[in-house]
């Protein structure tokens, strides 16, 4: 009789395991191609489409099917699609990213679980962990620019290679519920470094310096550069990391790591390196809502390299003489790299290059 050992190890080896490459870019590049050859040419069909196709900067944050026209979802997968499906998300993301992107999708079933009648929702407007779509855009077995996309409820990461090189954003990551409060799941709280780093971080300023950061004292509805608003914020305000004190600015740096360190060390270093190159006084920290722990707020770290946003959004289950309230355990958040969203830098880099001789 085998043990659970033998057949876990025997599971691994059947489904091939790509060596490994000298590169996050070449890693994925494997994964991607890999993940492509189990499929069914139905499931090609859904799961691919051309790099310059419209839907690689087109994603949601919204739960189902029903805002979404390409890509394979986890729920039309064989199990070994899926473990092959996986090996792809991590690819990009560190450990990190990778345990918070997971942890979301099952939160989603938790959520799922909470509804008294699941069946009762719109049609197409589903709920957990079969309801996240892989997409793959281009050719990733060229040497041409390619790309590919975990698309689903609280998660839109959007990943483009060229190369050697990996870029990752836009990233938006939420959750809902934050803190899950029941179950043999109590206790998980996905985007808690995320809260408890920027209280910690606030909660230090003066009074000089939270004139200079709370913009106001009500939470916005939403973050302002969601799914097809990236550049809903070009100017910086603030209170700039130059006004900081030494212990302030490092404060900062550890929340901006929080969010740059979900991508690998090949994607975040080179970001971190432009962040820094900005210099503390191009880098602007906004707040608006309480200041407490367990207060619902928003906060916003911005850079010409880098915009952070981190909101206690709105919960429509929650309305209140007529108007809905933030949630402290719903969180949206998005970081992403002002002129390099989807990869421009390096389709920038690719073009000089293939026509350098021209």
């Amino acid at each position: 009789m085998r043990t659970l050992a033998s057949l876990l190890v025997i599971t691994f080896f059947s489904i091939g395991t790509p060596a490994a490459a000298d590169s996050v870019g070449q890693n994925c590049a494997m994964a991607a191609s890999t993940f492509l050859a189990s499929l069914s040419d139905d499931q090609r069909s859904q799961a691919v489409r051309p790099f310059g196709h419209e839907g690689r900067k087109k994603w949601t944050n919204l739960p189902g099917s029903r805002f979404r026209d390409e890509g394979l979802p986890f729920g039309e997968m064989t199990e070994a699609q899926r473990i092959l499906g996986h090996r792809l998300i991590q690819c990009g993301l560190s450990s990190q990213g990778y345990q918070k992107a997971t942890g979301i999708m099952r939160v989603d079933d938790y959520l799922v679980s909470q509804l008294e009648d699941p069946t009762q929702l719109p049609p197409g407007f589903d709920f957990g962990h079969g309801y996240y779509w892989l997409g793959i855009f281009g050719d990733p077995t060229s040497d041409q620019p390619w790309g590919w996309q975990l698309d689903g409820h609280h998660l839109g990461l959007n990943f483009t290679v060229n190369g050697d090189a990996v870029e990752v954003t836009p990233a938006f990551i939420g959750v809902q519920p934050n803190e899950v409060p029941t179950g043999p799941y109590a206790g998980w709280r996905i985007l808690g470094q995320e809260e408890d780093k920027a209280i910690a971080l606030v909660s230090s300023l003066d009074d000089s310096q939270r004139a200079r950061a709370v913009m106001s004292e009500t939470v916005p509805d939403e973050i302002f550069t969601g799914p097809e608003r990236g550049d809903a914020l070009t100017e910086m305000i603030g209170l700039p990391a130059s006004d900081m004190t030494e212990a302030q600015r490092n404060q900062l740096q550890h929340l901006i790591e929080e969010y740059v360190r979900n991508m690998e060390p090949e994607a975040a270093d080179p970001l971190l390196a432009r962040i820094a190159a900005d210099g503390p006084a191009g880098l602007h920290f906004v707040w608006m809502g309480g200041t407490e722990a367990g207060d619902a707020f928003y906060y916003r770290i911005h850079s010409p390299s880098v915009l952070i946003e981190f909101d206690h959004t709105l919960n429509l289950a929650r309305i209140r003489d007529g108007v809905r309230e933030p949630d402290v355990n719903h969180i949206h958040t998005v970081m992403r790299q002002p002129g390099m969203d989807y990869g421009a830098d390096l389709l920038r880099r690719h073009y000089e290059e293939s026509h350098a001789g021209d």
